[in-house]
């Protein structure tokens, strides 16, 4: 009996950081993260600074085809003080293009740490 040892494969996919960063809140829908090719996503959104009175919406958008237009894919409301603060958006495998907004709808304007990354 023979044993054969070879090489370790490589992975040819990579992990970079997508954007990271602070959006200060205005009322309006403001771009988290976009990515416009193949690739997995993944990120973090920190709430610590929310307070009683703030309300803020988080929403997902996929893009089938790169001609087609975006179409929501997920809406989460968040309201006052956050208990557990951080919010993990597990890997999604965008085919064509994701995107990922933020909007405070209600309360002080707040400042929301972020940091998206992308396995190509």
């Amino acid at each position: 009996m023979s044993v054969q040892i070879g090489a370790a494969q490589k992975s040819s996919k990579r992990t970079r950081v997508l954007k990271k960063g602070n959006l200060v809140a205005n009322n309006t829908e403001q771009l988290l993260a976009e990515f416009e090719d193949e690739g997995k996503v993944s990120g973090n959104l920190d709430l610590h600074e929310m307070m009683v009175g703030d309300k803020i919406v988080v929403r997902q958008y996929f893009k089938i085809l790169s001609t087609s237009d975006y179409q929501k894919y997920a809406e989460e409301d968040y309201e006052g003080f956050q208990e557990s603060p951080l919010v993990y958006f597990p890997e999604k495998m965008a085919e064509t293009s994701i995107k990922i907004t933020l909007q405070q709808t209600e309360g002080v304007y707040r400042r929301f740490q972020h940091s998206f990354t992308v396995e190509e």
